[in-house]
């Protein structure tokens, strides 16, 4: 297994895409109730948190520096040490599922997208009910802390524009425009056939923006160039080989300054994945996986995000995010994809893009 080395976290300091969203479904189970623990209680859970003195810690995001911050400023504020692992979503599950049969319970929390985190509850058990936590009351809507799955941060989708090649008055405002045919051929894709941001672009404009099969017969006339390097992409853009890249996780804007490119915004809204925490079965500590989920949702925590452009689920914190990147890590959003309906939408995409 391809499993990136573990990282010891000192006390003193320590901080994608796409396994795919199901947003609905972690909706639809027990939501936490909004009235935080009590001072008295929570006081107890830091204090024991103490006692077990760190935190193992397992990621699917991988290779995420703003959640290594989040992490170093978690020990910074409590003095829990973490313990650190990330490997892709498929290689983690098997790790998981590998331990917790073998009785081996290693990790305290996940973070993973909320569609993993259905799928694995659902097929796997191994994740943990919990208590609410008290910045569980702080999220904002459509975010909402569930005895399953704490809302951390939100991977935004849109459109990156070469802009010696798309000029402001021909920029595409809507996911409709891009079946224009004048970008016949100008397009590069991630591969809506596969799981990742192309087949999340192609769940939510096919079946929650209303532009359903029709528009996607389209798009698949527009002789579209795959590619699954979404990093590659970018520069490719960049680079001029083709005037458009879609879907693009608008956060990464921040890896390309100086560079000859836009992000777009359209209007039926972003495409999204919402990436948060869940505590492990038989976590050997407890309380500190508590205190670690909610740290997560924290104001800290959720700016660290924010100011970096990436999507925060806490309210209130709209004026403390630098202006220019308000409507990046904010933007009206589409929809999620929904892990019940994977099979569905995969075969209607291999059909019409062939």
């Amino acid at each position: 297994m391809n499993l990136s080395a573990r990282l010891s976290i000192p006390a003193s300091r320590r901080a994608f895409g796409c396994a795919l969203a199901g947003l609905a479904a972690l909706l639809a189970s027990p939501v936490l109730a909004q009235s935080a623990a009590s001072p008295d209680d929570w006081a107890k859970t830091l204090a024991a948190a103490k006692q077990e003195g760190k935190v193992v810690f397992y990621s699917a995001h991988v290779g995420n520096p703003v959640l290594k911050a989040v992490l170093q400023a978690f020990t910074a504020r409590t003095g829990l040490a973490v313990e650190s692992l990330e490997a892709r979503a498929s290689e983690l599950r098997e790790r998981t599922r590998v331990e917790q049969a073998a009785g081996r319970f290693s990790a305290d929390v996940t973070f993973t997208s909320d569609g993993q985190a259905a799928v694995i509850d659902a097929e796997d058990k191994v994740f943990a009910r919990h208590a609410p936590t008290p910045n569980a009351s702080g999220l904002r809507q459509p975010f909402k802390a569930t005895d399953l799955f704490a809302p951390v941060m939100v991977l935004n989708y849109g459109v990156l524009a070469n802009t010696s090649l798309v000029k402001p008055g021909d920029e595409p405002k809507s996911w409709a425009d891009l079946a224009d045919p004048k970008w016949k051929g100008r397009i590069l894709a991630d591969d809506t056939r596969a799981i990742g941001g192309g087949y999340l672009y192609f769940f939510t404009t096919l079946f929650q923006a209303g532009l359903g099969e029709a528009y996607h017969e389209k798009m698949a006339a527009q002789n579209l160039s795959f590619t699954r390097d979404q990093r590659e992409a970018q520069r490719r853009i960049a680079r001029g080989e083709y005037a458009l890249y879609a879907p693009f996780i608008l956060s990464d804007i921040s890896n390309l300054k100086g560079l000859p490119v836009k992000p777009l915004i359209l209007s039926e809204g972003a495409p999204y994945v919402l990436y948060g925490a869940v505590m492990m079965r038989n976590a050997p500590r407890p309380n500190a996986a508590r205190a670690l989920i909610d740290f997560m949702m924290s104001e800290e925590s959720q700016l660290l995000w924010a100011r970096s452009a990436h999507g925060y689920v806490r309210a209130g914190l709209d004026d403390k995010v630098p202006e220019e990147l308000r409507a990046i890590a904010n933007p009206k959003l589409l929809g999620t994809t929904d892990w019940r309906r994977q099979d569905e939408g995969l075969a209607i995409a291999k059909r019409l893009y062939k």
